[in-house]
């Protein structure tokens, strides 16, 4: 097991190159210590659960993980992400809503641990994300281990 905690760069290094590095050192990394489960949080802003039913319902019902590797939120600090019916989200509208890194999660087969935590301190909605390597596709492992374009 891995836990990814929070890392930060300089906005004008965000996206692109410095979004390669380091997920190329990630992937060099889990591969040379045969880890198999990376494991993290990844946040919403702000804390009004009602604005967030689209984004937080959509990744209940289309990527929560399996049984076998599910998290759920303490119960003392859950919040419900299965918000609004599968047949009332808007795809397109809720996935914009989605956070850039819990989208990359996705992309690489990740899945979503059950309810979220609302962090009023930080002003955050948190989730937790869930990546089993053994689970990845070979289009999810060459997105995650491809050589760095020339």
């Amino acid at each position: 097991l891995m836990e990814l905690g929070r890392s930060c760069l300089l906005p004008n290094y965000r996206g692109g190159t410095a979004m390669f590095h380091l997920w190329s050192a990630l992937a060099a990394y889990v591969a040379e210590h045969d880890v198999e489960i990376l494991f993290g949080v990844a946040s919403f802003h702000g804390t009004d659960v009602g604005a967030l039913a689209q984004p937080l319902s959509l990744l209940h019902t289309r990527h929560l993980a399996p049984e076998d590797i599910r998290t759920r939120t303490q119960p003392q600090h859950f919040q419900s992400m299965d918000l609004v019916t599968e047949d009332q989200i808007d795809r397109r509208a809720a996935m914009i809503e989605v956070p850039a890194l819990i989208k990359a999660y996705l992309r690489l087969g990740g899945f979503v641990g059950e309810g979220a935590f609302v962090d009023h301190a930080f002003n955050t909605t948190d989730v937790c994300l869930i990546l089993d390597t053994a689970r990845m596709n070979e289009k999810n492992r060459a997105l995650y281990t491809k050589a760095r374009p020339a």
